[in-house]
């Protein structure tokens, strides 16, 4: 854990962003315009990945017939 210069929060070292913390980042404009929410639960990844009886194998694409 280190402290961000601009806040002083302590954050993961994996988580700075050229030595600030991701939010502070994100406001002085190191990186894109979104903070990070801390999302929790599924992602639209996850949803996808237990739809399994939608599975492509490309068989049913009239470009392969």
């Amino acid at each position: 854990m280190r402290r961000c210069p601009r806040c002083g929060h302590p954050t993961r070292a994996d988580r700075m962003v050229k030595g600030f913390g991701r939010e502070c980042a994100v406001q002085l404009g190191l990186v894109g315009r979104s903070v990070d929410v801390g999302h929790e639960g599924p992602d639209l990844l996850d949803v996808l990945r237990d739809q399994t009886d939608d599975a492509c194998d490309g068989a049913d694409r009239p470009a392969d017939r």
